[in-house]
C-alpha cells in the first residue's frame, strides 16, 4: 500500500529564506530569471507585434483566473487549452488603463483592434476569447524557463538546508501544468506588476523595457561568465551588480540589427527607442559604436529598483516553491 503524501505547514518556505538564498547566490540565479523574461518579452512581442495589446490581453486572463480562484473552479494546462472558447471576466477599461499605465484612449483602441482580429468577442451579456486566439500565447515555452529557473534556486535552497531535496525543473513544470490557472496567475500578476512599474518609472512603453532589458542581459551574460571563472567571487554580488556590469561597457554591447533580431521589433523601431535611451542616458555608444548600459544617474535609479525587485522575485518564487511541498513530503 502507497504511503499517502499530507499536506504539511511545517515544510512552508519564508520569503526571506528565499531571499537570502538568492542574494548569495545572485548571479547565478538572476542569469536564468533574465533568461526567463527575454523569452517571455520576445514571445510576447512575437503574438501581436504590439506589446500593449498583450499585456491588455493577460490583464483580462489574470483576472478570469482570479474569478475561478472565487468559484473553486482550477484548469489544468491541457483542459484550460481545449475549451473551444472562455468567458472573460468583465472589465472596466479605465481599470485596465491605470493598471497598465497607459491612457484610457490607448487601452479603449487596442481593445477594439482585439476585437477587430477575433481575439475577444463581444455580445451584450458577455465577453469572450476563441482558442485559435488565446492558442496564440500558450506560454509552453515560459513554463520551461520558469520551471528551470525554480529548480536552480531550489537547488540552493537544499544545500542551505532551507528544504530536503531539490526538486527537478519537470517537477515544477508538471505542478504548473497540473494547477495551471492558479499557477501561472501568480506568474502573470508578477509579470504586469513588475513591467508595468518599471516602465512607469523609467520608459515610456514596454518595447522600450525590452530594448533595454536586452542590453542588459547581454552584458549579464558575460559578468556571468567571468565570475563561474572566479570562484573566490564575493557573495555580495548582488550589492554591486551595477559595478560589475558596468566594468564591461568598453568590451560588450549591441547594435541595432542585432537587437532587432534578437527581440523581433523592426529595425527602425529599434533605432528610435535607442535614441530615446541614449537622450535619456540609459544607455551608451561605446568606442566600437555598441550599444551598452550607461554609467549615469537614471541607471542609478533603475539599479535601486533591481534591488526592490529582488524581494519580488522572492515573493512569487516563495509561492510556487509552497505550491510544491507535495513532492518533498
Amino acid at each position: 500500500m502507497s504511503q499517502e503524501k499530507r499536506f504539511k505547514f511545517s515544510t512552508e518556505v519564508d520569503v526571506i529564506e528565499v531571499y537570502n538564498v538568492l542574494s548569495k547566490n545572485y548571479i547565478e540565479v538572476i542569469t536564468d530569471y533574465f533568461e526567463l523574461q527575454r523569452i517571455w518579452l520576445n514571445n510576447a512581442y512575437t503574438t501581436f507585434k504590439d506589446l500593449d495589446k498583450y499585456f491588455i490581453l493577460m490583464s483580462l486572463v489574470s483576472k478570469t483566473f482570479d474569478s475561478y480562484g472565487e468559484y473553486f473552479i482550477k484548469y489544468n494546462f491541457d483542459q484550460f487549452y481545449n475549451i473551444d472558447q472562455y468567458e472573460l471576466k468583465k472589465f472596466n477599461i479605465v481599470n485596465i488603463a491605470n493598471e497598465l499605465s497607459i491612457s484610457k484612449e490607448t487601452a479603449r483602441r487596442k481593445i477594439l483592434e482585439l476585437e477587430k482580429i477575433g481575439i475577444i468577442k463581444k455580445n451584450k451579456k458577455a465577453v469572450t476569447i476563441n482558442r485559435n486566439a488565446y492558442n496564440l500565447q500558450k506560454p509552453v515555452t515560459s513554463i520551461h524557463m520558469i520551471s528551470k529557473f525554480l529548480a536552480n534556486l531550489s537547488k540552493h535552497l537544499q544545500k542551505s538546508n532551507i528544504i530536503k531535496q531539490q526538486i527537478s525543473a519537470l517537477d515544477l513544470e508538471l505542478l504548473i501544468k497540473n494547477n495551471y490557472t492558479h499557477c501561472w496567475n501568480y506568474f502573470l500578476k508578477f509579470q504586469i506588476k513588475m513591467l508595468t512599474e518599471f516602465k512607469k518609472k523609467f520608459f515610456r512603453d514596454y518595447e522600450t523595457v525590452q530594448i533595454w532589458a536586452m542590453i542588459v542581459y547581454n552584458q549579464n551574460l558575460a559578468l556571468n561568465k567571468k565570475i563561474k571563472t572566479s570562484p573566490k567571487y564575493p557573495d555580495k554580488v548582488k550589492d554591486t551588480y551595477l559595478s560589475e556590469l558596468l566594468s564591461l561597457t568598453e568590451t560588450l554591447g549591441l547594435n541595432a540589427m542585432t537587437i532587432s533580431d534578437l527581440t523581433g521589433i523592426p529595425r527602425p523601431t529599434v533605432i528610435r527607442k535607442l535614441n530615446y535611451l541614449v537622450k535619456n542616458k540609459f544607455v551608451d555608444k561605446n568606442k566600437n559604436s555598441l550599444y551598452v548600459v550607461s554609467n549615469s544617474s537614471n541607471v542609478k535609479e533603475i539599479d535601486k529598483y533591481r534591488l526592490e525587485n529582488v524581494n519580488k522575485i522572492s515573493e512569487m518564487s516563495c509561492k510556487l516553491f509552497n505550491a510544491a511541498r507535495i513532492y518533498n513530503n
